[in-house]
């Protein structure tokens, strides 16, 4: 069982992906209208989501950094909207401590920052709020991360990485820390594809989260798959060595997996 601020969930935890953007690499555009958000939310909830991850800003490479208040008016009116018809944990995909205290009043329940906290107000809103937070593995400042790969064996790095994080969290007081290792964030795809594999070695006490959703990654995995059944054998893979959560587009397809286990 994962405890996420006063709610329990059942682990391995499917997280459905909810993207508010014109520009996400997989769906960009696809739900940028709020009732459209919401509704899609609300099936991702039906089909078995424990979490719903909501991001108002892409991160794939040649991103474009998008305003404070753009970025609000986007995620607010979803996570109320999702609040007021549901319970399900809502996580917040964000790099803006500002973003993050307006998410966490609406309502929302995990601070997931792919740029590892590097803004370190968000470990405050995280403590002032008691809330989750997502510590993604990022070796570099989100702004370049895409342009250089790590060198070397990637797991030391990250357990490296994570001590120093996790380390700076409980200085704050934060105690509920979900680790994601970030697949796709400065490695190559053999170091993505090792990381799976190895990814019980990442097991530091607190809950894994794996993030491979319709990756490239998978076309060497599982070439000429489908991303989304990719997808699920990837995480399957992932969830055998460790991980407690899954983050993916096709939540049907997954939960259904998971249940077959």
């Amino acid at each position: 069982m994962l405890r996420i601020g006063k709610k329990t969930i059942g682990t391995p935890a499917v997280m459905g992906i909810l993207n508010v953007t014109p520009d996400s690499f997989s769906d960009g555009g696809s739900h940028r209208d709020h009732s459209d958000a919401i509704a899609h939310a609300l099936r991702m909830i039906d089909e078995g989501a424990s979490i719903i991850d909501i991001g108002a800003e892409s991160t794939r490479p040649g991103f474009s950094r998008v305003p404070v208040d753009v970025e609000v008016s986007r995620l607010i009116p979803v996570i109320e909207g999702i609040r007021e018809v549901s319970d399900v944990i809502i996580s917040v995909d964000t790099m803006k401590s500002d973003v993050a205290y307006e998410a966490i009043s609406a309502g929302a329940d995990i601070i997931n920052d792919v740029n590892s906290f590097r803004d370190e107000r968000l470990y405050e809103c995280a403590s002032e709020t008691g809330s989750t937070i997502i510590l993604m593995h990022c070796p570099l400042d989100i702004n370049i991360v895409h342009q250089h790969d790590m060198v070397g064996d990637p797991i030391p790095q990250i357990r490296e990485f994570f001590e120093e994080r996790t380390s700076i969290a409980k200085e704050y007081g934060i105690k509920n820390i979900i680790l994601d290792p970030g697949l796709g964030f400065g490695k190559t795809m053999e170091q993505n594809i090792e990381i799976v594999e190895r990814l019980s070695e990442l097991d530091m006490g607190h809950p894994l989260l794996i993030a491979l959703s319709r990756k490239r990654m998978l076309s060497v995995m599982y070439p000429g798959i489908d991303r989304d059944e990719a997808t699920v054998l990837a995480n399957i893979a992932a969830i055998s060595n460790g991980a407690d959560i899954v983050r993916v587009h096709d939540v049907k397809k997954m939960t259904a997996a998971i249940q077959r286990i």
